[in-house]
């Protein structure tokens, strides 16, 4: 039993150093939803009011630059908009992704406490 313990212990430090946490920017409020069931992952597009993007912490200067980024990777573009992010600038980045070639696109939202 203490083998099993010990194992479980250093397979949670593993992860635990391995795995990396990004954290939006502090300036971006979320969108908020209820009822919803899933989790987020750390590669999220930010965009601000302002039209600002970051993705992983650092700075975008435009979306060619990100699709650049993520050439290689198969997984849906993800965008964690600011609350105050008029629609309209949402509607027209999506617009340009999926003019870019971008087939799943997907907002993230905070969900609101019940």
């Amino acid at each position: 039993m203490i083998s099993l313990i010990n194992i479980v212990f250093l397979i949670l430090i593993f992860f635990m150093v391995a795995g990396t946490l990004a954290q939006p920017p502090r300036e971006l409020r979320f969108v908020e939803s209820t009822d919803l069931d899933c989790c987020t992952r750390p590669d999220a597009l930010a965009i601000s009011k302002d039209l600002d993007l970051t993705f992983r912490g650092a700075p975008i200067n435009s979306l060619s630059d990100y699709l650049a980024l993520r050439a290689e990777e198969q997984a849906p573009v993800r965008l964690l908009p600011d609350k105050d992010l008029p629609a309209s600038d949402l509607l027209r980045l999506i617009a340009n992704l999926k003019a870019a070639g971008t087939e799943q696109i997907v907002v993230l939202t905070q969900a609101q406490p019940r």
